[in-house]
């Protein structure tokens, strides 16, 4: 899963109304919690993805398995994708979504959890999950109708979720499982790491940024993201720094000064930790 989704930062594969990824390559993928305004669909083609963080719930998929992150919800990935797994990313942008359906401000996808559907539900999956391989069959194909029938079937999917999977947010007297000022300070504090992580950052720097103590900083971001501010700060270098090694834009120093590591040997470790190699051999193995 070698792509890195920003804030709010959506741009639809062109000529595409949403992005599209297929995810295939064989390694560690970790990527970093974050979320954005998109709405965001994983669906699990073949092999597993270990676990899938939304909004502090963990799932592991099996092939078929269809993941919807709603907007502006705080997710992550951690998996080691081994030879077969394969999956696609849908990332349809707010705006696009609103335009067509303005119910969307007032309304959560729910699909998570299929075990709960009734039989009805069952056969609309079944659609969903259908269309959504035949999306991947067609990312494979290059033909002049391929743009066509990628926009026509990852509207159909969209008409599906929000025809027959959407629930109120009225229901809920919390937004996404999350008190709502809960929700809006995460996303506060890992917007602020993910434009600074670059520079030196202190837990005074981010307190002072979401006007709260460093106390009840680290209780708060430890609580809600199950990772303390330093883990997920070096988590977002590690990720950026990967990203830096597989394009090859500098030798390890240069990589390591660029993504905040203050040297070579903590990049290493930090490496070590996360993708079970160090940032060296990596750089060795692209090279060789």
């Amino acid at each position: 899963m070698g792509k890195t989704y920003l804030h709010e930062i959506v741009t639809p594969s062109e000529p595409l109304s949403a992005w599209i990824y297929l995810h295939k390559e064989k390694g560690t993928t970790y990527i970093a919690p974050h979320w954005h305004q998109g709405i965001e669909l994983s669906f699990t083609i073949s092999g597993s993805i270990d676990d899938f963080i939304i909004n502090q719930q963990h799932y592991k998929t099996q092939a078929g398995t269809v993941l919807v992150v709603n907007s502006q919800v705080v997710h992550s990935v951690r998996s080691i994708l081994k030879l077969d797994d394969k999956a696609i990313s849908i990332i349809y942008p707010y705006y696009y979504v609103n335009r067509l359906y303005p119910e969307i401000e007032n309304e959560i996808i729910a699909v998570n959890h299929p075990d709960g559907f009734d039989d009805f539900k069952d056969q609309v999956y079944l659609e969903l999950q259908t269309t959504l391989f035949k999306i991947y069959r067609n990312l494979e194909i290059d033909n002049k109708t391929r743009n066509l029938k990628l926009e026509l079937l990852t509207d159909k999917v969209l008409y599906l979720l929000l025809q027959y999977f959407t629930k109120s947010k009225s229901e809920y007297d919390i937004v996404y499982g999350a008190k709502e000022f809960e929700i809006v300070r995460v996303q506060a504090i890992t917007k602020y790491i993910n434009d600074n992580y670059q520079n030196k950052i202190t837990l005074n720097d981010i307190a002072n940024q979401v006007n709260v103590s460093k106390e009840y900083l680290t209780k708060f971001f430890k609580t809600r993201m199950e990772l303390t501010i330093g883990q997920y700060i070096n988590k977002v270098r590690s990720q950026k720094a990967y990203y830096d090694l597989l394009g090859r834009t500098g030798n390890l120093t240069q990589i390591a000064e660029k993504n905040g590591f203050a040297s070579t040997r903590s990049m290493n470790k930090v490496f070590n930790n996360i993708y079970g190699k160090n940032a060296s051999d990596i750089y060795k193995n692209l090279r060789s």
